[in-house]
């Protein structure tokens, strides 16, 4: 490959990078485990993979590209929308992730109310249309402005519906999650209590 690019007066690839050598995990259908089918709203390949491994299906959204500039009211109409056909709709959106990676509060607080508004909101106002109903908003992982990196610790997270309680949290950060005494050590565990 070298030779080539040298002949056409381009530069030497120094580093190649391997990718993606591994071999999908089995995991047991979440309809089999937990009785429901789920559908994954996501740009992300990783995510969307592993909702294709629980079973879920995939719905690509237009405008979603796992950054900044992302569609929030596409996601929000397609999560929506994708109600009709399952029980659990996961939409999952990448930017206040990027925003920390950047070092970007502003960029973080605009991703946050962006989902708030074209996410969160048109969802809390669809599901009571579908009877009995649960929402669970959360990050997938800490990601602090300060370090830029991805960290170790518990997340917040709110839960409202049908059976759901309010506790009155003071408010949504990881400072309230490490003294709730709602946590889940292994975060896979919050689906049972969300699921009731």
């Amino acid at each position: 490959m070298n030779q080539t690019r040298r002949a056409a007066g381009k530069s030497a690839a120094t580093q190649i990078w391997l990718w993606g050598q591994g071999k999908a995990p089995s995991l047991r259908p979440f309809a089999e485990v937990y009785g429901k089918r789920g559908a994954i709203l996501s740009a992300v390949d990783l995510v969307r993979g592993v909702g294709v491994l629980l079973g879920w299906q995939r719905i690509d959204v237009p405008g979603a590209t796992g950054y900044l500039d992302t569609d929030y009211a596409a996601k929000g109409r397609y999560g929506v929308a994708a109600l009709a056909d399952h029980d659990l709709v996961c939409v999952h959106v990448e930017a206040p992730d990027e925003a920390s990676h950047e070092g970007r509060a502003d960029a973080k607080v605009k991703a946050l109310e962006e989902i708030d508004r074209h996410i969160v909101g048109p969802l809390l106002e669809a599901l009571p249309k579908h009877g009995e109903w649960r929402i669970l908003v959360s990050p997938d992982h800490r990601t602090p402005l300060r370090t830029r990196a991805h960290a170790y610790g518990m997340v917040p997270f709110a839960m409202a519906g049908t059976g759901i309680t309010a506790k009155g949290q003071a408010s949504y950060d990881e400072m309230v999650a490490e003294k709730s005494d709602i946590a889940f050590e292994k975060g896979y565990e919050l689906m049972r209590r969300f699921l009731g």
